[in-house]
């Protein structure tokens, strides 16, 4: 969805503008500020999972949107109510917007408004790009044309709980040990042998988790995603439809309890590493986990993204800045040119250093 907002000087779109609490319309210069809503906190309200999952419409009722699905992608973008037809923001794929359907959403309680502006994330992915080794020449001069460059705000789920754990292990504790052998000619000879001594080792403890943040995302590749952090969620605001005005708003994809579930394996993977940690000694044999978990709680909220998709050949890459701290990641095409290059080079360097070496490391004589 791209909210639109008009301007009551010359009814132009107003857009957010990074970094502030203000829109303004880029024909006019008028400027309209967001009014606080901070006294109502809902961005840091932790609704509780059970309590919702038992009670999905009542406890938060969905919100209606116009979402049509990226057949190339699968992204799933929210619609303006009279867009017709434009480009996926994540691949660049053309649609028409005549398949939309509606769905039924939870309404996001908070958002972080985006920080870094266009010109900013631009000039960052310009010195990603000059960082790249191997890199088509042909890719620079295409992803230059950061025009299409979009601001996106991204689905999340964060999810708060605490858990009681009990495990069942050992912990293994090296030494040494001499042992006598025998040599190639029958001498005995002392020779250390290393080992280890386990013990058996249990326990139980408590922690609490917070904000184990899951994208609901399916749009952009995980490991783009994962690479995106941190996000300063402190600075969370109440979500408000004006910080959206200009900006693309995408759907999500993964449901609430899959996100939790998704972020219980998370959570496992860290108090294995916690189990492991109290069993101690040199090396640990796990036996048993049993954990349970407590008093989970959820939120639903918006994260800002600046994407640019291009084509390159007949693929697809993606650039992606974190509208927050301006860092870049992103897919990209290698030039086999370049490194096939630089094979035959090292090979080449590699074949006249034997050559020299065979003539006594000297150079062939001048004729």
């Amino acid at each position: 969805m791209q909210l639109s907002i008009k301007c009551d000087g010359c009814g132009t779109d107003l857009t957010y503008q990074s970094g502030t609490k203000n829109l303004v319309c880029s024909y006019c210069n008028h400027q309209l500020s967001i009014a606080d809503a901070d006294a109502a906190n809902e961005a840091n309200r932790e609704l509780n999972l059970e309590e919702y999952l038992q009670n999905y419409a009542q406890q938060n009722p969905p919100v209606e949107r116009r979402v049509i699905s990226c057949k190339s992608c699968g992204a799933q973008t929210e619609l303006a109510e009279h867009q017709q037809a434009g480009n996926c923001p994540f691949c660049a794929t053309a649609y028409v917007f005549s398949q939309a359907e509606s769905a039924r959403l939870i309404k996001p309680q908070g958002l972080l408004p985006f920080q870094i502006t266009q010109q900013q994330a631009a000039a960052s992915v310009q010195e990603w790009l000059r960082g790249l080794w191997f890199a088509p020449n042909k890719l620079k001069r295409q992803a230059t044309q950061l025009d299409k460059m979009r601001g996106i705000y991204l689905p999340f789920w964060t999810y708060d709980c605490a858990t009681a754990t009990r495990y069942r292990g050992e912990r293994g504790e090296r030494y040494s040990e001499t042992v006598m052998e025998k040599d190639a000619q029958g001498n005995p000879v002392a020779r250390a042998v290393s080992k280890i001594r386990w013990h058996s080792a249990s326990g139980a403890f408590e922690s609490d988790f917070d904000d184990v943040l899951i994208p609901a995302s399916k749009s952009l590749p995980e490991d783009l995603l994962a690479s995106l952090v941190p996000w300063d969620l402190t600075a969370l605001v109440d979500y408000q439809d004006n910080y959206l005005a200009g900006y693309i708003t995408e759907s999500y994809q993964v449901e609430l309890k899959t996100g939790y579930q998704q972020a219980q394996v998370i959570i496992d993977d860290r108090l294995r590493a916690e189990v492991r940690q109290r069993i101690g000694g040199d090396e640990q044999r796990i036996s048993s986990i049993n954990t349970h978990y407590l008093n989970a709680s959820f939120k639903h909220i918006l994260l800002p993204v600046w994407v640019s998709a291009y084509r390159f050949g007949d693929q697809s890459y993606q650039l992606i800045v974190n509208a927050r701290t301006g860092a870049v990641q992103g897919k990209r095409p290698w030039s086999w040119v370049k490194i096939a290059s630089l094979v035959l080079g090292i090979c080449g360097a590699i074949v006249l250093g034997i050559f020299l070496a065979g003539q006594g490391g000297s150079a062939p004589p001048t004729p």
